[in-house]
């Protein structure tokens, strides 16, 4: 080959690159301190990641839980236990009750029964709420 053919040769900018290209890499595949340190970085990214993935799979979650447990809410909500009609609300001697159109029950609010029971000293209601001390 003559000096200044360029035939089967790189230009020496070229060549220099892929030399030191080539070392760097082998430098790294080498040294066992380098590896570790990769492995270690993999791993460290291995964990944030997963601990990331594991909070929004609560989060979602969590949301898919509320929003079951508001519709099951609003479902069983002033609902007879027995038949599950929707209770009605009604005004008995100036005390409102929910009661079940089918007749399975009334159920009034603890205010309520205690409204009542002053007014009805003499009932039963009163004398179960108003048990003389012994």
């Amino acid at each position: 080959m003559a000096p200044g053919s360029s035939e089967g040769r790189l230009p020496n900018s070229a060549s220099r690159d892929t030399v030191e290209l080539r070392k760097a890499t082998m430098a790294q595949e080498r040294d066992p301190l380098i590896e570790k340190f990769n492995e270690k970085e993999k791993a460290e990214e291995d964990i944030y990641f997963a601990r990331r993935d594991r909070e929004l799979i609560a989060k979602l979650r969590e949301v898919r839980d509320e929003g079951q447990r508001r519709h099951i809410r609003e479902l069983a909500y002033m609902r007879c236990p027995d038949c599950g009609a929707r209770l009605k609300r009604a005004t008995h001697h100036g005390v409102t009750i929910e009661e079940c159109p089918a007749g399975h029950g009334m159920w009034m609010s603890e205010d309520e029964l205690h409204a009542l029971a002053k007014r009805e000293r003499d009932s039963w209601i009163a004398r179960y709420l108003y048990r003389p001390r012994l």
